[in-house]
């Protein structure tokens, strides 16, 4: 879904509980630590898009949110890098076969 960053710029996310929270114009706190926008102002934006992403990245999705892209509805499973490209690669190496 699309979402409004606390500086008012969309960003295409995965929907999840927090997503749900902030859209609804819940207030998460989370004491502005970064000041990295000028044109964020803590107290009137909802949440903290800088703290939200350090948590999903570590894992914690219930304080953040996995930005995407349009196509990600079409995703049937999650993987690692290192699964990926092994797929790649076996891909490849059939259509060469070919």
């Amino acid at each position: 879904m699309v979402i409004q960053s606390p500086v008012g710029m969309p960003g295409r996310v995965i929907r999840n509980k927090f997503v749900e929270r902030i859209t609804k114009g819940e207030r998460i706190d989370f004491g502005c630590a970064y000041k990295c926008l000028s044109t964020c102002d803590p107290a009137k934006v909802n949440y903290c898009i800088a703290k939200a992403l350090i948590n999903a990245s570590r894992g914690r999705m219930d304080k953040g949110f996995a930005m995407c892209g349009s196509n990600a509805y079409r995703i049937q499973k999650i993987v690692s890098v290192k699964e990926l490209f092994r797929e790649l690669v076996e891909g490849a190496r059939r259509c060469l076969r070919k």
